[in-house]
């Protein structure tokens, strides 16, 4: 489910170019033609069989042109990671009283489902999905993501227990509400044939359960009484 997030532009380059003045506008449309000739190039050579001399050849700017847009290659494929990053970061934050974090987070991923529904091609997803897993370097930089949003919910986790964030405890919920998700968002892969609308339904209802189990280990560690909730950092358990 967070792979989703992370292949999601949160607006059309159409839908953002109205805001934009002409220059703008111009380097959007480079951005965008960037991004669709590296993503032909890499279904066809592959993410390690494809130079950035290439993708500028063939978007017909100069290498130092992609480089400026996009300052490692792995971005070609992540390039919405940022935003994503942010919003959910702001949606945790800006909680209403009294909501918890699997609540923030069932709504956050209920708006990303919804525009899936709505705007997303599912087949180009699933290639995505399939560029990854068959590149090493692409796997290790899609950690390096995930454990980003493991931080952020186990910051937000924290809050709610009433615990530093360098504490343990709030470190597991987060790694193992990123594993369940991302796990949720795998299931691209055995869905082939699926549409939007037949899809959706059923990522949300497992997400639901996923929330459900997360958590559950939340607020069973917030009904403990003070103090009994163990103190131990990240920093004690690796030693």
């Amino acid at each position: 489910m967070i792979s989703f997030a992370l292949h999601m532009s949160t607006e059309t380059e159409e839908q953002a170019g109205h805001e934009l003045g002409l220059r703008e506008r111009k380097k959007q449309r480079t951005r965008a033609t960037i991004l669709r000739v590296a993503n032909e190039l890499f279904l066809e050579r592959g993410f390690h069989g494809t130079t950035i001399r290439d993708i500028a050849d063939a978007a017909e700017v100069s290498p130092r042109t992609v480089s400026a847009y996009f300052p490692v290659k792995e971005e070609l494929v992540f390039h919405d990671h940022e935003e994503v990053v942010r919003r959910l970061e702001r949606r945790l934050v800006d909680r209403a009283p009294g909501e918890s974090v699997t609540d923030a987070l069932r709504a956050w991923i209920a708006d990303i489902l919804e525009t899936i529904q709505r705007d997303i091609d599912l087949e180009a997803m699933r290639c995505r999905r399939e560029l990854i897993e068959s590149d090493p370097a692409l796997r290790v930089y899609e950690r390096g993501l995930l454990e980003r949003f493991e931080r952020i919910i186990a910051r937000a986790v924290a809050d709610d227990l009433g615990l530093p964030p360098n504490e343990l405890v709030p470190a597991m919920i987060g790694a193992a509400t990123i594993a369940a998700l991302d796990a949720l968002g795998r299931e691209l892969k055995t869905a082939a044939g699926c549409t939007p609308a037949e899809l959706v339904p059923q990522m949300l209802d497992l997400v639901d359960q996923a929330m459900i189990f997360i958590g559950g280990g939340v607020e069973a560690l917030n009904a403990q009484p003070e103090g009994t909730v163990p103190r131990v950092t990240k920093a004690d358990a690796d030693r």
